[in-house]
Order: structure tokens, then C-alpha cells, then sequence
């Protein structure tokens, strides 16, 4: 079970870099309710993702191992490569 808590957590993490970095950077970036959304709200949902990670942590204290962080990076992977899919094919659209 751990180890797809930390799945979770790497994809949550990954999740909130780009809504972040986007935000601080001052530019529009799509969240899950809205198109093209304000810079303010991606550094909150960017956040709200690594909250959700640090009270998903909090809660379920995986012992962390080597196995567990290989699993927290995969999951990162995942929604990184997902990411680059889906902005990539957005992007070659417009």
C-alpha cells in the first residue's frame, strides 16, 4: 500500500510543478475547472497539490525505502510524461 501512496504523492507532486511555475511567472496555464486560468489561481493550485501531498504523507506515514522513493519518481514520471503529451498535442493544435 505504500507504495502506491507514494505513486500518488510523485504524480501530485509532478502535478503542481508547471500550475506553480506558470503562476510565478506570471503566465495563464489550464487548471481542471477553468481554460486559460489566472496566474494567482495556478501558484494556488500548484500548491494546493503539495499540500495535498504533505497531509496525504501526514496521514499515512509510509516508512520510506529505496522502493518507495523509485515509486514517488515513477509516479512523477507518469504525470510528467502525461504533461508533455497532452501540451505538446495542444500546442502542435494551435
Amino acid at each position: 500500500m505504500d507504495s502506491i501512496i507514494c505513486i500518488v504523492l510523485g504524480m501530485l507532486f509532478a502535478n503542481g510543478i508547471p500550475h506553480f511555475i506558470k503562476g510565478i511567472t506570471a503566465e495563464r496555464w489550464d487548471v481542471p475547472w477553468k481554460k486559460a486560468a489566472s496566474a494567482p489561481t495556478n501558484v494556488l493550485w500548484g500548491t494546493t497539490n503539495w499540500l495535498i501531498v504533505v497531509i496525504l504523507d501526514a496521514l499515512f506515514k509510509p516508512d520510506i525505502n529505496s522502493f518507495d522513493a523509485a515509486c514517488f519518481l515513477i509516479g512523477m514520471g507518469i504525470t510528467g510524461y502525461y504533461l508533455a503529451l497532452h501540451w505538446s498535442e495542444k500546442k502542435n493544435k494551435d
